[in-house]
């Protein structure tokens, strides 16, 4: 499996960019598809929920189809992120049902990820509930976390952590707590998302990121941002993107930078901040 491990390793550039479908709700999977072949990339992160590709409601066998549609048009699927956050996923929960369903739901979506020949699942901590000490949240989360470790080594997937902002969790909000986490569970399988945005949101930066998670930071969602964090089309936002490439290019970076566009102002016509994006990624990335 882990197909991005045996990739020739090169110099972060255009071939890096790779386009997700979360801004594309409103239109079918085939649309999103179409649009981001057109636009150049070569790489998808596939964000798996209603109506594209909610395996809750799919097979296998549509899973390995999707995988064949998606090579066909020349394009490579390097993770599958299946929705955690709009949806009831908290691995950390208080409530036990909630807690095993959810850590079932991601042991299934392994398997998904698998048939689709993605190397990677994105998974997030979630978190516990305000009024009972974080810790005892954060003993579920590392015991979950754990067993989906253990798969997802046995599956040969690997498994993308991204924090949550405190306003979504109490235990895992940043790079520095992620590192420890990473530390504490010592998983081979497990690995770091820096979400520009989210990183924004939370007043981290880049530094912080290659700081604390070294070599085990695997991917990056890679779009401008607002002062609050909102994830905004390149060119509408206050991060300078000519200098955060520079930085990646100083660390050595070489994985994928995933376009994900989650303000709702784009679902309407996602096509124009799709090419907005990659035309400026390709252009800082020359």
């Amino acid at each position: 499996m882990k197909q991005n491990s045996t990739r020739e390793q090169m110099p972060l550039g255009p071939q890096n960019i790779a386009a997700m479908n979360f801004h594309y709700v409103r239109y079918s999977l085939e649309r999103f598809l179409a649009d981001a072949c057109e636009s150049g990339v070569s790489r998808i992160e596939l964000w798996g929920a209603a109506p594209h590709f909610f395996t809750e409601d799919r097979t296998l066998a549509e899973a390995r189809e999707l995988g064949r549609r998606i090579r066909g048009m020349g394009m490579e699927l390097i993770a599958f992120t299946p929705e955690q956050c709009q949806y009831p996923i908290n691995i950390s929960s208080t409530d036990s049902r909630m807690r095993n369903r959810s850590i079932q739901y991601f042991m299934n979506c392994m398997e998904f990820a698998v048939e689709l020949n993605a190397p990677a699942l994105l998974v997030t901590a979630g978190g516990g509930d305000r009024d009972e000490p974080a810790e005892l949240a954060m003993a579920r989360c590392t015991d979950a976390m754990g067993l989906l470790c253990d798969r997802a080594g046995t599956l040969g997937v690997d498994l993308w952590m991204e924090v949550l902002p405190p306003a979504w969790s109490n235990i895992i909000c940043n790079a520095q707590q992620m590192g420890a986490f990473f530390d504490q569970i010592a998983s081979p399988s497990l690995h770091g998302v820096y979400d520009v945005a989210g990183a924004v949101m939370t007043g981290e930066t880049a530094q912080d990121y290659f700081h604390h998670l070294r070599d085990r930071l695997a991917h990056i969602h890679m779009t401008d941002s607002d002062a609050q964090g909102s994830h905004m089309a390149w060119g509408e936002g206050i991060v300078d993107l000519n200098t955060l490439v520079s930085f990646l290019r100083i660390q050595n970076y070489q994985g994928s930078m995933s376009i994900e566009l989650t303000n709702w102002v784009y679902n309407l016509s996602p096509a124009p901040p799709l090419r907005k994006c990659v035309a400026a990624l390709q252009q800082a990335l020359a």
